[in-house]
């Protein structure tokens, strides 16, 4: 009589319930994080890569046309690095949870472009991708005042929650009249978050 299984059977996982989600790999976010880390770790054995990248009207005048976007991927000063890098990943990932993965390219691109513009107006020798996490932050505070009443939170821990998004976008606006390159940014994408849920919200409608 056989008193166990044989070596090629295989004991199946039990199936997951009807409310478990199974987590995976936000792609966009991966993507993201994996071309601006390795870009930007390139850039200290090899300081010439921070050179080609980073804002220069000179250069992009001249014709190297990459320079609009391409400050996101190299940190100047390099230290700050450990900062942004890994907030592509503690932004965008509840970001592309929120909005999937193309809402989460929208709110990194598009507060990004509108962030090297202001760059290359006043502050036009420098590189980091602040400017694209700030646009993920700008969405998820509009999150917050338009759909997290919706998950749940307690009424106090949201209200509280809520104060320091409305600080943010406060600071946002100072930053702006100071003409420091983060306020638009993150107002651009607060904005830009805003018209994302409402338009997905009217499609929910009016299905």
């Amino acid at each position: 009589m056989a008193t166990g299984a044989r070596p090629d059977e295989r004991i199946p996982s039990p199936a997951p319930g009807p409310g478990a989600r199974r987590w995976r790999v936000p792609p966009a976010t991966a993507s993201v994080l994996l071309v601006t880390g390795a870009v930007t770790a390139a850039q200290f054995p090899f300081p010439e890569v921070l050179q080609a990248l980073r804002r220069d009207p000179d250069a992009l005048a001249a014709g190297e046309w990459w320079r609009s976007l391409s400050p996101l991927l190299v940190q100047s000063p390099g230290w700050q690095a450990l900062v942004t890098v890994p907030a592509v990943a503690a932004l965008g990932v509840p970001v592309e949870r929120i909005l999937g993965a193309r809402g989460m390219l929208a709110l990194y691109l598009v507060p990004a472009a509108v962030g090297e513009l202001a760059g290359y107006l006043w502050q036009p020798h420098g590189a980091g991708n602040s400017i694209a996490v700030l646009g993920l932050a700008g969405g998820l505070v509009s999150w917050l005042f338009l759909e997290a009443q919706d998950r749940g939170w307690p009424r106090p821990l949201l209200n509280r929650v809520r104060i320091w998004g409305a600080a943010v976008l406060a600071g946002a606006v100072v930053d702006t009249a100071l003409r420091d390159i983060h306020g638009l940014p993150t107002l651009t994408g607060a904005a830009l978050g805003a018209g994302l849920l409402l338009r997905r919200r009217r499609r929910r409608k009016a299905a």
